[in-house]
């Protein structure tokens, strides 16, 4: 879809929401916020994920009830609620009393086994967090541990969520195809990354490490895109044994296993670059992950951040406002990462070593995630140790 009518859409949501509050008194807005069709809902999705509800209907067919809740395993007054509420919502029809079909959105669920893992991941393990979280700022203030947060409420077993995730294949493949999905919007697209670098003929650099970079998504295509650089793409042993070098890239990719919280190997790169991966992590892990950066930097190194970067307060529309104070919640919940907005950035950097400096922060309204480059200044020695 072109940007012009990603935009256009977004600002019909925006009004139609920022309408909706101001019709309404803060007392009605209040109890609408709060009612319990909006618990009703996610109860009805979680269900309809659960029972596999969209893929034992066809998707031209009208089927009854009765029929459905047997194919489903459910029984029949459960299923028919769950389903009149999905309704309500514009999940599922009901063509004719008693019997079901597909709405658009039911189609899209049935159709795309992404959206179903994203229905799972949302329901099964960023819900269940989220009503535990008052409950972690209890117990836990201020902590930046990734084992002293929501999701260690939620789960039995003492582990943060990667280690879970290592020990749950099932749950393990459900958050990787999530993701997939949510990397596949086109307000996380690399071609806007690829416009805020600027990089032509004369200016690119020679030697780009890609640190957390999975199997190498970003750096195939930057490399398809720029036939003078070269890539290593960094990350776990788990996540890189068994990636693929594409035959058009044999000598220019390679793929090192490395933890990031240990020194980084790959010395006198041109750029280093994290994409989502410092959202991850609170601010102690961030500096030290910096700073174990730092003895492979050459003076003029660059170093990349390809991340949300959360505006001003007042900046932004309440529906966009909503949509990355939203994610910035759910990282607190998951391991106490966060989304920051360009001070904070700064600042992490400069705890970290006063020798980065921040050149730039390129951001548009089609793109959720923004850049943020900094520069490695040998030659100043005033250095800071972080608390």
């Amino acid at each position: 879809m072109v940007p012009s009518v990603l935009q256009a859409q977004a600002h019909i949501v925006e009004a139609c929401t920022e309408l909706q509050a101001l019709v309404e008194a803060p007392l009605p807005y209040l109890m609408r916020v709060t009612s319990p069709r909006n618990n009703a809902l996610w109860i009805a999705l979680h269900t309809i994920y659960r029972f596999n509800i969209t893929t034992h209907l066809s998707l031209s067919e009208e089927l009854s009830f009765s029929e459905l809740a047997q194919r489903c395993g459910m029984e029949e007054s459960d299923l028919r609620r769950v389903i009149r509420t999905a309704i309500s919502h514009h999940v599922f029809l009901e063509p004719r009393k008693g019997f079901v079909a597909h709405s658009a959105t039911s189609r899209l669920i049935a159709e795309n086994e992404l959206v179903q893992n994203w229905l799972g991941f949302v329901c099964e393990d960023h819900w269940p967090q989220a009503v535990k979280a008052a409950e972690a700022f209890e117990k836990w203030p201020g902590s930046q541990e990734t084992d002293q947060v929501a999701f260690q409420l939620a789960n039995a077993g003492g582990m943060d969520l990667w280690e879970t995730l290592k020990t749950d294949e099932k749950r393990q493949q459900r958050f990787n195809r999530a993701m997939v999905l949510l990397q596949s919007h086109p307000a996380v697209s690399v071609e806007h990354l690829f416009t805020f670098l600027g990089w032509d003929s004369e200016h690119w650099p020679r030697t780009v490490v890609d640190i957390g970079g999975n199997q190498g998504k970003l750096s195939i295509d930057l490399l398809r895109r720029y036939p003078q650089i070269s890539c290593c793409v960094q990350d776990l042993p788990s996540v890189v044994d068994g990636a693929k070098i594409p035959e058009d890239l044999t000598g220019r990719l390679t793929f090192t296993a490395h933890d990031f919280f240990t020194e980084q190997p790959r010395k006198n790169a041109d750029v280093y670059y994290f994409r989502a991966v410092l959202h991850d992590w609170s601010n102690k892990y961030v500096v030290l992950i910096l700073k174990n950066l730092i003895p492979a930097l050459k003076d003029g190194a660059r170093v990349i951040i390809n991340e949300m970067c959360l505006p001003e307060p007042g900046v932004l529309h309440f529906h966009y406002d909503q949509l990355l104070r939203g994610y910035d919640l759910t990282m607190k919940t998951t391991q106490n990462g966060a989304e920051r907005d360009a001070t904070e950035w700064e600042k992490l950097f400069q705890s970290a070593d006063r020798r980065f400096k921040l050149l730039r922060v390129e951001s548009s309204p089609d793109s959720m995630l923004s850049m943020i480059e900094f520069c490695w200044n040998a030659e100043d020695n005033s250095t800071i140790v972080a608390e």
